[in-house]
Parts: C-alpha cells; structure tokens; sequence
C-alpha cells in the first residue's frame, strides 16, 4: 500500500528506510556509501514497480 497517491514508497520500503537512516543517526548521523546504496536501491525498485503497475492500468 503506498502511502499516498504522489509516492512510489510504501509503508514497508518507509520502514526499511526509516531503519538504516536510524543507524546512522546513532552512528554519527552520516550514512555510509553502502546505507545510501541500500536506500537508493529501495527507492529505484518501488519506482520501478509502480511505473510498471501504471502502465498496466492504463
């Protein structure tokens, strides 16, 4: 379920990515190249998955 009709992230990507962006506030508040990958990853795939359920409905 997305989390409004604007954004490609649903509640579990949202919680995925509020979870590594909590490790990195405990650990200095930066994210390390591989929590950004993760997060960047993450996004890239609901994006993708939502193109692609958009261009099935129409």
């Amino acid at each position: 379920m997305r989390i409004s009709d604007r954004d490609d992230i649903n509640h579990g990507e949202a919680a995925r990515i509020l979870g590594i962006t909590a490790v990195a506030a405990l650990k200095g508040g930066r994210f390390s190249a591989r929590q950004q990958q993760r997060i960047d990853r993450i996004v890239e795939q609901a994006r993708e998955r939502e193109n692609a359920r958009r261009k099935n409905t129409k």
